[in-house]
């Protein structure tokens, strides 16, 4: 792996360390759990909007997009979508 990899896997590590020693962890918890359903929730849209051309890909970002902000986050998607695309 490149250096900017190993910087980046780094401090994620760090940030998870220090959201465990802040007790803070349930927060990354439900984080991971809505980045799994936002990428659900994304497959599922990109099926049925697929018919008029709308679709977004399921990455990291979109998932941590989802993840974070929730319901706006995953309208924002398919908005900026429908505007650039």
């Amino acid at each position: 792996m490149d250096t900017l990899t190993w910087v980046i896997l780094v401090l994620c590590l760090c940030f998870v360390a220090f959201l465990l020693y802040t007790r803070q962890f349930k927060w990354l918890l439900r984080v991971g759990r809505n980045m799994v359903l936002g990428a659900a929730g994304i497959l599922a849209a990109n099926a049925l909007l697929a018919g008029i051309g709308l679709a977004v890909g399921v990455n990291a970002i979109t998932a941590m997009v989802v993840g974070v902000l929730g319901l706006p986050g995953f309208m924002m998607l398919y908005l900026a979508q429908l505007l650039v695309g």
